[in-house]
């Protein structure tokens, strides 16, 4: 397959990309005793095909969008054997319960809104909460840099060879050789496919997961930001489809069940 050469462009709906132009950086100041970040890209139209779908609000204008910026489970609580599971499903919420939306600048909130799934409950509410709160981060700069390492993704050269090939089935192996090819990264699991069945029962991408190195989230997408995941979470099929959006008229998913 001919290769593509895209430059890397941040670019956030031209709203907060010029706030940090030399690049996404992250420092938490608690809890810092952790291995690695897991980067959650959502697939954008098998996300709001697959579950209770997107809301009405949902924007078509990208086919990689956001989901989340994710810790490891960090060190003292491994210490203490606290399952893995227990971490994933709990976050922040393992040292103590605070649902507080996080207060960001308009500039954020309408960034968000174009490249964060619409749900009933907004997504980044919850991601906040759950994932950022108990490590200090400042809000906005955490959404900004998780924002910026989607841009970066998508503008290139694997993001868009992903792009080219909305609509159609593909095979797991034809995708992570691809991503081999043009990113050379070699780490193990460094790149895991979630898939779940849409609303007529096909089998679709839904996200992109990306085990990272909190030290080097500047150098992504390249060759030198990713570490090997611990834990196999890739749950796709040997074949599965990667959905466009629907043409301009088509009904799209309305109501949002996710919890």
């Amino acid at each position: 397959m001919k290769r593509l050469v895209v430059a890397a462009l941040l670019v956030l709906g031209g709203c907060v990309s010029s706030q940090a132009p030399v690049g996404p950086s992250l420092t938490p100041v608690t809890h810092t005793d952790f291995s690695h970040d897991t980067l959650a890209l959502t697939w954008q139209p098998g996300f709001c095909a697959s579950g209770g779908g997107c809301t009405a609000s949902q924007p078509h204008n990208h086919l990689i969008g956001l989901h989340g910026l994710w810790a490891s489970e960090p060190h003292a609580l491994e210490a203490q054997n606290v399952p893995v599971q227990q971490w994933w499903m709990k976050g922040c919420d393992i040292y103590d319960h605070d649902d507080t939306p996080p207060k960001l600048q308009p500039a954020t909130e309408n960034a968000l809104a174009s490249v964060v799934p619409h749900l009933k409950h907004p997504l980044h509410v919850h991601e906040y909460t759950k994932h950022a709160r108990c490590f200090g981060y400042d809000a906005d700069q955490f959404f900004i840099t998780s924002m910026q390492l989607r841009d970066r993704f998508a503008s290139s050269a694997y993001g868009q060879w992903l792009a080219q090939h909305s609509g159609f089935q593909v095979k797991k192996d034809d995708l992570l050789e691809m991503f081999v090819q043009l990113t050379g990264v070699r780490e193990e699991r460094a790149l895991q496919f979630q898939c779940e069945p849409d609303h007529d029962g096909k089998v679709v991408l839904t996200q992109l997961w990306f085990t990272l190195d909190p030290q080097k989230l500047s150098t992504f997408p390249a060759n030198g930001s990713y570490r090997s995941s611990p834990q196999v979470q890739d749950n796709c099929p040997a074949t599965f489809m990667m959905p466009g959006w629907p043409l301009p008229g088509a009904q799209a998913a309305v109501t949002d069940q996710r919890p």
